[in-house]
């Protein structure tokens, strides 16, 4: 319980060394009360006070097991945190499994910081918990340790384990609400292709890489049987934009990234390639959704220690 275990590959299954069990508040009150209950019976001699003493012991009993075995093989599948903006609510998302046929209830995930969320897994059934974690600021993070624990069926036991699933996710730098245009365009070669629609002329079609938007694929030619392919477009203009470190000159480090975010954003949403100069790190031009991403982890991991 108390040995620091590194972070476990999914799935993750329950064995019995895994699972703790105590008495709670409740359950130390019954105990008491079948101490004084056996000392009477013993000093009146009430054999049906030995009965009843003796019964309750036995449920006692069976709420150990049933609190243990509530918890025994029981399997962590999968979990999964989309990224977020710094200053945003994380969700952490748990896939819990049984199969072993047993009915899974009243269970507990408590995270190392956040709210508890209680879930049920029927036999032989999955189920997602998710938990809700404080904003955090920008960085890559682990999900942590994370405690279940269960107190059915009588509430007088409380079993519980650990779970250390290595499970990773980015917090982005919170973008700037009103930034400044940024004015620093570079300028292609009349005619380059590009896959952005718009002004442009349709130029010629290329197999659908993953990333691409959405709205840039050959719809009709998917309904006619075709392959998946993404339209190109041959721009006028050429303008490319190259996000600079410096172009942020005279604000603090947050303050630079936040505003790097805003831009980086936009364009993306403007259909525009774009780049990213920052210190010691360079994003060349490109588009699409992955390279958006690339960016934003770009700008997360400057400078941040804390995964």
């Amino acid at each position: 319980m108390l040995r620091v275990r590194p972070p476990e590959a999914l799935p993750i299954t329950l064995p019995q060394r895994r699972v703790y069990v105590l008495p709670t508040g409740v359950g130390l009150s019954f105990g008491a009360l079948l101490i004084a209950m056996l000392l009477t019976s013993l000093n009146y001699t009430l054999s049906l006070g030995f009965a009843l003493t003796f019964i309750l012991v036995g449920v006692g009993h069976l709420a150990l097991l049933g609190a243990h075995r509530n918890l025994l093989g029981m399997s962590l599948m999968d979990g999964r945190v989309d990224a977020v903006f710094s200053g945003e609510p994380v969700a952490l998302q748990l896939y819990f499994a049984d199969t072993t046929g047993r009915a899974r209830n009243a269970i507990e995930l408590v995270p190392h910081d956040g709210e508890a969320q209680r879930f049920d897994i029927p036999p032989n059934g999955r189920t997602c918990a998710t938990v809700f974690l404080p904003p955090l600021p920008r960085g890559r993070y682990r999900a942590g340790r994370i405690k279940i624990e269960t107190r059915y069926p009588l509430g007088l036991i409380r079993a519980w384990s650990y779970l250390e699933p290595d499970i990773s996710f980015w917090i982005y730098p919170k973008p700037e609400l009103h930034p400044p245009p940024h004015l620093s365009v570079t300028g292609g070669q009349q005619g380059r292709k590009s896959s952005v629609p718009g002004s442009e002329s349709f130029d010629s079609l290329r197999p659908y890489r993953p990333g691409d938007p959405l709205r840039r694929i050959a719809w009709t030619r998917l309904a006619r049987g075709g392959p998946l392919v993404t339209k190109e477009f041959r721009s006028e203009a050429g303008k490319m934009r190259m996000l600079r470190w410096d172009d942020c000159s005279g604000l603090e480090m947050e303050a630079r990234l936040s505003r790097l975010c805003a831009w980086m954003l936009a364009a993306h949403q403007n259909g525009e390639p774009w780049g990213l100069a920052l210190p010691g790190k360079t994003l060349p031009l490109g588009e699409g959704t992955a390279h958006l991403r690339k960016g934003l982890e770009t700008l997360a991991a400057l400078g941040a220690n804390r995964d």
